[in-house]
């Protein structure tokens, strides 16, 4: 039998160590919440001085911790990202909306094992959630155990959708039935669209293409998974460390995710 990662000697400290990261970005954000400069790093993607120094600090509590453990992060360079495990962390997950001054942002942080995602932390500082999943036990929302939602119609489906702007042409035909057929949709919810997706209070979440990478993603699987959901590419496809992700189907329960993506492929 294939070992889960909550039965694993490193699951404890792992997990300590993942909350002191997310606490560590948290005390960054906290009173810096009405706006920031941004620089375009990439036009349209922006950077804050706080992206920087946030994933800076981030990556010396883990060269201190797990100096054998790689780090990918969003601003620099990667470190060993073929190491058996490798910590992925998005300081601010929703720039636009933090150097915007708008509260929607999240920390994200991951730990993968040979690629895949078995620890995740969804922090959202302004509002003081944290959703936290390891592989094999129950995801958690501030430490109380989450469940996905039990619904399984698209009609009355409420859709975190990333970036409308941005959809993989291979998927346009698909974007536009969910769009047809669900109840209402709650655009550039980014990750925290995921974590409400975790708690049961959103059905689905959406990313059809564009700007996301597999760092803005592999949080969340854990999560999601931990209370009943499921996670995949927008084509069906798991979605592993080094898999170039950019797009993303996941639901509170197995029935709503093979809805939702046999509806976005057309199947």
């Amino acid at each position: 039998m294939t070992q889960v990662f909550a039965d694993h000697p490193l699951r404890e400290r792992a997990v300590a160590v993942a909350a002191e990261l997310a606490d560590v970005a948290a005390r960054m954000l906290s009173g810096n919440r009405a706006g920031s400069d941004a620089e375009s790093k990439s036009a349209p993607q922006p950077v804050t001085e706080f992206d920087l120094r946030i994933e800076t600090a981030v990556r010396k509590v883990l060269e201190r911790e797990f100096p054998e453990h790689g780090v990918v992060g969003e601003e620099f360079p990667a470190h060993d990202p073929e190491a058996e495990f490798v910590w992925v962390i998005d300081p601010i997950d929703g720039t636009r909306a933090f150097a915007a001054g708008v509260p929607l942002f999240t920390t994200l942080i991951a730990l993968c094992h040979r690629g895949k995602p078995v620890l995740g932390v969804i922090d959202a500082s302004v509002t003081g959630d944290r959703w936290e999943g390891v592989e094999g036990l129950p995801s958690t929302l501030n430490g109380a155990p989450i469940r996905g939602t039990a619904r399984v119609d698209l009609a009355g489906s409420i859709v975190a959708w990333g970036n409308p702007e941005t959809v993989d042409p291979a998927l346009a035909a698909g974007a536009e039935r969910l769009r047809a057929g669900t109840a209402w949709r709650v655009y550039c919810s980014a990750s925290y669209g995921y974590g409400r997706v975790a708690s049961g209070s959103m059905d689905i979440a959406i990313e059809a293409g564009g700007d996301v990478t597999e760092i803005d993603l592999l949080a969340a699987i854990p999560v999601i998974q931990g209370a009943g959901g499921v996670c995949t590419d927008g084509f069906g496809a798991e979605i592993r460390l080094g898999g170039g992700a950019s797009t993303f189907v996941a639901a509170g329960n197995p029935e709503l995710h093979a809805l939702a993506l046999r509806t976005l492929r057309g199947g």
